[in-house]
């Protein structure tokens, strides 16, 4: 679903924003733009509610980061209403639920700054605490099978619109092999992540580029390769944060880089018995 924002102020000095839609890379520049609006717009603070985000990537995790420094900034309070159970689980996994200021409802976000600013004429508010982003750990070491059975593959212009268009390919060809809706957003929000990798760093240019998908199955896994042609990954590729998020949701990934000559990530998901 295209990105839909709409805003308007709550009371005085509020602003909120309600995002629909997709938030990926394809849309991070217009999620940035909001965000900007949003933050010079408002006095007091800036709510955003994400309720009706269908889905959520890297792209989209750090452009509402990104937003929420710049309200604390130029001195602005900051939440996120969010009670959708998918994009809870997402944002615990990473180590974020419990840093970025979030509430079930609008009014619980109210009350709580009301609170706050009861709070702060009688006591000294203290240093906001650094955000930390932690993976989930060590992805287990499986051997990869070796029987393939079924196989697709996609060639792709290097654009950001069709980040979506491999995610929903990979995940048609997965719901095939009988993953649930659980696992299948766990396998789109991994494509996403490893095709956005490609749209902005593999080449310097990517004008008339483009990159490669192919899944396969072997005996009881779904294998996805992401391939581009590019100049090689560069610096600490395991610490990117869109990085930490497939290691998150896949149970194996692997890279190869090499430079001049391209990346391929590998990514395994088991089908749960």
């Amino acid at each position: 679903m295209p990105l839909q924002v709409g805003s308007r102020e709550l009371e005085e000095g509020i602003v909120f924003l309600e995002l629909k839609g997709s938030m990926d890379a394809a849309v991070q520049n217009e999620l940035i733009d909001a965000f900007n609006s949003a933050i010079r717009q408002a006095e007091k603070g800036v709510i955003v509610s994400l309720d009706s985000v269908d889905f959520m990537d890297s792209s989209g995790i750090g452009a509402l980061m990104r937003a929420w420094g710049e309200a604390e900034n130029n001195g602005l309070k900051f939440a996120v209403v969010l009670r959708q159970p998918r994009l809870r689980k997402l944002l615990d996994t990473l180590g974020l639920l419990d840093t970025l200021p979030n509430f079930l409802t609008v009014g619980d976000a109210i009350n709580e700054w009301r609170t706050q600013e009861e709070r702060e004429k009688w006591e000294v508010q203290p240093l906001t605490q650094p955000v930390k982003v932690e993976g989930r750990g060590q992805e287990p070491q499986i051997q990869l099978p070796t029987a393939a059975r079924w196989r697709m593959e996609l060639q792709l212009a290097c654009e950001p619109e069709l980040i979506s268009v491999a995610r929903l390919a990979c995940a048609t060809f997965a719901s095939q092999f009988g993953f649930s809706l659980d696992e299948l957003e766990d396998i789109k929000l991994a494509v996403s992540e490893a095709c956005t990798n490609v749209v902005q760093h593999a080449y310097e240019d990517r004008t008339g580029q483009q990159f490669t998908i192919c899944c396969w199955t072997e005996e009881n896994s779904l294998v996805i390769e992401v391939r581009d042609k590019g100049r090689g990954l560069q610096g600490n590729i395991q610490g990117r944060f869109g990085m930490k998020i497939i290691r998150a949701v896949m149970d194996f990934v692997e890279f190869h880089s090499e430079e001049g000559k391209g990346t391929i990530v590998r990514m395994v998901k088991r089908r749960r018995i």
